[in-house]
């Protein structure tokens, strides 16, 4: 059998389904758009679909075939593949294929290891057969994308189901076209949705499962591209968007293993090719980043606030006024800076694992390149144009806002450390706008970027834009953030805004009259916060604090912690109640770490409690000795 047969006949049969905690389709299933997930044996109280919701049915979802698509958009059938494995698992209790484990098989089986007729080769991994195949193409036409898609038996290659449809470039670029195909396909499937899944298939994903989606399809292609560090940072960027993404967090974690172990390839030949090998890699980093520099930006967001206002005083000759007060906030994506630190961090670890970087003369990689590119940083200048409608519709001003930001890397530090500078800061005002032209309620519009339409820019990734209240400003304002990581206010006026007072009483201790508590947001400029650093809140007075799921490690003193021994003015003054996700690390030592480690580290609220043990009367009232212990309720 030659090896086209043999292929053949391994898309028809052999697919592995992922059943248990290993597989990583099951942790693929959470909501589209979302972060829940679901067992794929569910069949019953499911919100999503009545009946068994199709459990007897098995299928691979193969990557559509591409027709007419640009060079940089060779990502987008993986794309269509991962979501659709991401709305068939998440809106029926079909069994999907494993595309991780397939891609390793595939690899297998044409790596020329076999013999062509080797029982082994065509039983590769005992693979079991699923019962459906869907496979089809995405065209790319002159308004959007054609796609077509079709469902058969594995055994007699009868059609189930098919799907024929087009969807404009905006709808590729929210989903909304793959999740309205799979709506379509689910129910000729025979799964019986629920109105609520209905109305969330036939809205556009959500702005963070988007991009993880998207940043793990650029990953899977540029990993079988040969292209790895390109691929090491668009998983991380993936697992960043969302953590429950676990195909993207065990693909990034075994890409990293591999990079940072300084191995490369089975064997180390010896030691000349070693380091041909190593310098190899070194190009391929530094030729990513110098194409990624001149072809594309580090993605930023402009945040805006659309409450206008009249500004200065009014000038009663000409019968005009200034109005505006709109605040601008240019802010680069920590998810990507870190993702492209976490990639340079890995190659460099891997260098120094070989243990030979001094005699190989690579010993000053990055700060000395391999090449004269430039890989180390960008900085990048956007000309804006907002424009000012009354009522009627009419354009009655118009003005051009310059803002920048830079990124680059930190060649004074031995690790790769990537230092940011986009955290620009404007108003936008409009000068000299009739008085007669002024309505009671007017709108802002971004007209253009850089020249281009807005609408078009934001579609092609030139800069995202967002329209956000003057008090989510404040608020995204009043913390110091960098890198995902949360350091503390940054002034003494958020204290006021952040922390919620509220009265608490308590028999026990004057110092607990009162409750200090701190809601650590989601996120912060549409970046999760997944960690808070030293010392960030050491000097607040917090005695209860809620911390997003999203936050994985806290540092060291973060919070004012307890330990026992510690005087009670100090308990009075120190966290007494904690919600938190489950398995964070914790840098600090005090009484809650204890609590929580014997805990198993799970997530939920746990408290802090004092009382009087009156102990059947013994004893006065006054006189009852104090309890103190941690108690822990579920999330």
């Amino acid at each position: 059998m030659n090896w086209l047969s043999r292929l053949l006949f391994f898309l028809a049969l052999s697919f592995t389904l992922s059943y248990g905690t290993g597989g990583i389709l099951q942790a693929q299933q959470q909501k589209s758009g979302g972060t829940s997930q679901k067992s794929q044996t569910q069949t019953s109280a499911s919100p999503y679909f009545t009946g068994d919701g199709g459990k007897n049915i098995s299928i691979a979802i193969l990557t559509p075939k591409a027709g007419g698509l640009a060079e940089n958009q060779g990502y987008l059938p993986t794309l269509v593949q991962g979501e659709f494995v991401s709305n068939f698992s998440s809106y029926s209790a079909i069994s999907i294929l494993d595309r991780e484990r397939l891609d390793n098989q595939y690899a297998e089986l044409l790596s020329g290891y076999y013999d062509d007729n080797a029982k082994e080769g065509l039983d590769l991994g005992h693979l079991t057969p699923t019962t459906h195949i869907m496979g089809g193409s995405i065209t790319r036409t002159s308004t959007g994308y054609a796609l077509q898609m079709q469902i058969t038996k594995s055994f007699d290659k009868m059609t189930t189901a098919s799907y024929s449809g087009t969807f404009t470039f905006a709808e590729l670029d929210n989903l909304t076209g793959i999740r309205r195909a799979s709506l379509d396909l689910l129910q000729k499937m025979g799964v019986t949705l629920t109105a609520q899944a209905k109305g969330e298939l036939a809205e556009a994903a959500m702005y963070n499962h988007v991009n993880a989606q998207t940043t793990l399809a650029k990953g899977i292609t540029a990993q079988k591209q040969g292209t790895e560090v390109a691929a090491l940072s668009y998983y991380f960027q993936a697992a960043s968007f969302d953590p429950s993404l676990l195909e993207a967090v065990n693909r990034s974690s075994i890409l990293n293993a591999n990079i940072s172990s300084g191995n490369i390839g089975d064997n180390v030949r010896n030691d000349i090719q070693w380091r041909k090998d190593w310098v190899a890699r070194l190009t391929e980093t530094e030729q990513y980043f110098d194409s990624f520099n001149r072809t594309e930006s580090m993605p930023y967001i402009l945040f805006y606030t659309g409450d206008i206002k009249q500004v200065g005083e009014i000038n009663y000759q000409n019968e005009t006024v200034t109005m505006g007060g709109i605040e601008t906030h240019l802010h680069g994506s920590s998810i990507w800076t870190v993702s492209i630190e976490r990639a340079l961090q890995a190659v460099y670890d891997g260098l120094n694992a070989t243990k030979r970087k001094d005699v190989w003369g690579l010993s000053n990689w990055p700060r000395q390149g391999i090449t004269n590119l430039n890989f180390a940083g960008r900085s990048r200048n956007y000309s804006i144009v907002f424009e000012l409608f009354n009522n009627q519709n009419k354009v009655i001003g118009r003005q051009t806002l310059q803002t920048s930001g830079s990124w680059g890397l930190n060649r004074n530090s031995g690790r790769p450390v990537i230092n940011v500078n986009a955290d620009d800061r404007k108003s936008v005002n409009f000068q000299n706008i009739n008085a007669n032209d002024i309505t009671d309620r007017m709108t802002i519009r971004i007209a253009t970027v850089d020249g281009i339409d807005a609408e078009t820019a934001t579609w092609n990734g030139v800069l995202q834009i967002r329209a956000i209240t003057r008090n989510e400003l404040i608020k995204n304002s009043n913390y110091k953030f960098v890198k995902g990581e949360i350091q503390g206010f940054t002034n003494n006026a958020a204290r006021d805004v952040e922390i919620i007072y509220t009265s608490v009483k308590n028999p026990v201790g004057p110092d607990l009259n009162q409750n200090f508590e701190l809601i650590i947001p989601n996120t912060i400029w549409d970046d999760p916060v997944i960690s808070i650093g030293d010392k960030a809140f050491y000097n607040n007075t917090i005695t209860s604090v809620i911390i997003p799921n999203n936050v994985k490690s806290i540092g060291r003193e973060a919070f004012p912690w307890y330990n026992i021994g510690d005087s009670a003015d100090k308990r009075g003054k120190s966290i007494s109640r904690i919600t938190i996700g489950e398995k964070v690390t914790i840098q600090s030592s005090c009484d809650f770490l204890e609590v929580y480690v014997k805990n198993g580290r799970k997530a939920g609220t746990y408290s802090y409690n004092l009382g009087k043990d009156l102990l059947s009367g013994l004893f006065s009232a006054n006189q009852a000795p104090v309890w103190m212990r941690w108690d822990y309720s579920p999330q």
